[in-house]
C-alpha cells in the first residue's frame, strides 16, 4: 500500500485530516517525525538535526498561513546521542525561529527518533482544497536544491572549481538546513486560494493540491536552483520529484507581479489551474513520482 493509499484511508477515518495541519478555532496544529537513516544520518551535526526537525513542522504551519508559537518535542535517543546537547540545540533553534518549546517526552530507542508537534495561530487558514479553475499556480522559490544536496552528500562531492564548490555548499545547506517560508505563508492570507508545502516533490504535491481540479504546468517557467543546470545532475528528476524542498506551492487569481509586490519578494508562476482533472506538464500527463515512505521511492 502506498503512502497516498494510507492517507486516503486516514482521511476516511479522521475527517479533520487532509491539510498540512489541523485547524481548531484559531489554532493550527501539526506533527512531523524525523528518523535516523531515513531523514538524516548520525554524521549530521546535532545542531542541524534540531533545526531541521523544527523547520519541517514550521513549514507545515507556513503552508496554512499560520504564525508559529509553540512546539512539543519528543526524543527517542540511542547511546550515540548526547541528549543534553541535543536539547540545548533545540533551545537555540527555537529562539532563532521565535517559538517556545513547552514540553515533550524522552525515551531510549535503537535509532534517533524526533517527533515534534508545532502550534500556530491564524484567523484565515490556507487550505489545500481552495484552488479554482483559472487560478495561477505558483512556487515560492527555485526548486531542486535540497534533492541535489542529498545526491551530492551521497557522492561525497565537493566541487573542483570555486563556482562548483559554491553550488555544492549551497545545495547541501538547503538539504540539511531548510528555510521554512513562514513570513510568506502569513502574507498569503487573502491572496492564495490554496497552499501546500513541497515536502515530497513538486510532481506529488501538485496532485495533492489538485484533488478536485487539474493543472497545466509549463516546464520552462519552473525556477531552478542556482547552479543546478550546470551541475551535470539530473535536473528534471531533482526539480520535479526531489523532496524536502519546503517551498510553498500555491494558487491565486492574482498576477505574479501583484503577489511579489504584496509579499515584498519574488514568487514564480509556473502554470494554471484547470477544470479538467489531471496534472499536465507541457501538455503531457505528469505522474506523481516524488518521495513515498511506503512505496520505496
Amino acid at each position: 500500500m502506498s503512502e497516498a493509499d494510507l492517507i486516503a484511508r486516514i482521511r476516511e477515518l479522521f475527517p479533520r485530516t487532509g491539510d498540512d495541519a489541523a485547524v481548531i478555532g484559531d489554532q493550527v496544529i501539526t506533527n512531523d517525525m524525523l528518523i535516523e537513516d531515513v531523514d538524516f544520518t548520525r554524521d549530521v551535526p546535532l545542531r542541524l538535526i534540531a533545526r531541521k526537525s523544527l523547520a519541517v513542522n514550521l513549514s507545515d504551519l507556513a503552508a496554512m498561513g499560520a504564525k508559529p508559537q509553540y512546539a512539543l518535542v519528543a526524543i527517542g535517543a540511542p547511546d550515540w546521542v548526547d541528549v543534553r546537547a541535543l536539547i540545548e540545540e533545540f533551545a537555540i533553534a527555537a529562539r532563532s525561529y521565535r517559538i517556545e518549546i513547552i514540553g515533550g517526552d524522552l525515551s531510549r530507542a535503537e535509532k534517533l527518533v524526533i517527533s515534534i508537534t508545532a502550534i500556530g495561530e491564524t484567523k484565515q487558514p490556507l487550505l489545500r482544497s481552495g484552488a479554482r479553475p483559472g487560478d495561477r499556480l505558483y512556487v515560492s522559490r527555485p526548486l531542486g536544491g535540497s534533492a541535489a544536496g542529498l545526491e551530492l552528500l551521497k557522492r561525497g562531492e565537493k566541487g573542483s572549481s570555486y563556482a562548483q564548490r559554491e553550488f555544492v555548499e549551497a545545495a547541501i545547506r538547503r538539504h540539511l538546513d531548510p528555510e521554512p517560508e513562514v513570513d510568506l505563508g502569513m502574507k498569503l492570507a487573502g491572496i492564495a486560494t490554496a497552499c501546500i508545502d513541497i515536502s515530497d516533490g513538486l510532481s506529488t504535491d501538485v496532485h495533492h493540491l489538485c484533488e478536485n481540479v487539474g493543472a497545466e504546468i509549463v516546464r520552462e517557467k519552473i525556477p531552478v536552483f542556482p547552479g543546478l543546470l550546470e551541475s551535470g545532475l539530473n535536473v528534471r528528476e531533482l526539480v520535479l520529484n526531489g523532496g524536502e524542498e519546503f517551498a510553498l506551492l500555491f494558487t491565486s487569481p492574482m498576477r505574479e507581479s501583484e503577489i511579489s509586490s504584496k509579499a515584498g519578494r519574488p514568487v514564480y508562476a509556473i502554470g494554471r489551474i484547470t477544470k479538467e482533472l489531471g496534472v499536465k506538464l507541457d501538455g503531457q500527463p505528469l505522474e506523481a513520482r516524488g518521495f513515498d515512505h511506503f512505496a520505496g521511492r
